[in-house]
């Protein structure tokens, strides 16, 4: 059966079809409470914020085009996470230090199920990451975002998002290190090439 992209979605429910809004939803649902859960502990007030978000797009009479729908929905919900933790806040001042991210080896065992203590451990050494880098790490590398996009959902300069991103991982190489555990599955702080910027800007 063939999946429609994203973005052929989008441009149908903006030309009147719900149902292609109510495919969107079904797809992302998962992942965005997922994302809103390491933000906000009630689950239940998160699964009112993704339906609400679903819902206020629905009503929206000319909804407007984005270049990417998951990088638009995860932005949205995080708005709505933020404004319900810190109701009359500017979105602009709120620091890193007021959303705290959390990440788990649950998240970890999507991508390396066969490996547990291996998750455990870089599970442990994510924690001792900033809440921000925590966020670049989750967004870049299990969400597969890109920058541009990272920049969107965060507020972020596009080279504040990058040095957060490197920090983290050369933290994250740093404390398996300290351990004496192998590296191999981290991307390498080398990997920040004129290539792979040209490529996360297309």
């Amino acid at each position: 059966m063939l999946t429609l992209k994203d973005d052929i979605l989008w441009d149908s429910f903006r030309q009147g079809n719900k149902e292609a809004l109510a495919k969107l939803f079904e797809r992302h649902y998962a992942q965005l409470f997922r994302y809103a859960h390491k933000i906000h502990p009630d689950r239940e007030a998160i699964n009112d914020l993704v339906q609400d978000l679903f819902l206020e797009i629905w009503q929206q009479r000319e909804p407007k085009p984005v270049m990417s729908i998951k990088g638009y929905l995860l932005q949205s919900i995080r708005y709505k996470l933020i404004r319900l933790t810190r109701s009359g806040a500017d979105i602009r001042t709120i620091e890193e230090h007021d959303t705290p991210f959390v990440m788990s080896a649950e998240d970890l065992r999507i991508r390396q199920e066969e490996d547990a203590a291996w998750n455990k451990q870089l599970a442990e050494a994510i924690q001792q990451l900033s809440p921000r880098q925590r966020e670049v790490v989750y967004l870049r590398f299990y969400l597969s975002l890109s920058y541009r996009e990272i920049c969107s959902i965060l507020s972020l300069d596009y080279q504040i998002a990058r040095n957060h991103l490197h920090q983290g991982i050369k933290r994250l190489r740093g404390i398996l290190e300290q351990r004496s555990i192998s590296v191999p599955a981290l991307p390498s702080t080398q990997a920040f090439s004129q290539k792979r910027i040209d490529e996360e800007n297309r």
